[in-house]
């Protein structure tokens, strides 16, 4: 036990792993972590859809998780791009790989360490992005690509053609 205690770094959190994994679509009936922006895509602006209303699994109480660590969420949104958002919403931004995204969490709380909830429930960014700009870009353009296309295929019509030596 002591050689495990040697190789502890005395200014690195010992809380820095915590990862909490989250399945299933049962979101919490918190109303307060609910929230909905406009569609402007611009720079400083929220990236979500005006209709999207993205809600949250409430944090972890206190025997489980301190309120003095912070929490993010980590996910994907519509279009497959990961999201690291803080459980506060003071930070969050868009990324193009899931491991940007935990760094982005990881920097944001670099005094302290962080604990990270990863969610299987897509959602979208709800506040400015601090991420990535050139995805954030790319996240508008696969948006506008995706209200170009049908939700389905048109119906294509069936006939009947006859075949070689067939009687009609």
């Amino acid at each position: 036990m002591s050689g495990q205690a040697a190789h502890l770094e005395a200014d690195r959190p010992l809380l820095r792993g915590i990862c909490l994994v989250v399945k299933g679509n049962r979101p919490s009936q918190d109303s307060s972590s609910a929230s909905s922006s406009n569609p402007n895509l611009g720079a400083g602006k929220p990236a979500a859809l005006p209709d999207t209303i993205t809600k949250f699994p409430r944090r972890p109480d206190s025997g489980v998780l301190s309120e003095t660590i912070p929490l993010f969420f980590i996910g994907r949104n519509g279009r497959g791009l990961w999201i690291a958002r803080e459980a506060e919403g003071r930070s969050g931004g868009i990324f193009l790989f899931r491991r940007s995204a935990l760094r982005f969490a990881e920097k944001n709380s670099a005094s302290t360490g962080c604990a990270t909830m990863v969610l299987a429930a897509r959602f979208e960014l709800d506040m400015e992005n601090r991420g990535n700009p050139l995805v954030a870009w790319l996240d508008a353009a696969l948006r506008r690509a995706a209200g170009l296309t049908p939700a389905y295929p048109p119906p294509i019509p069936i006939t009947r053609n006859g075949f070689k030596g067939e009687r009609r």
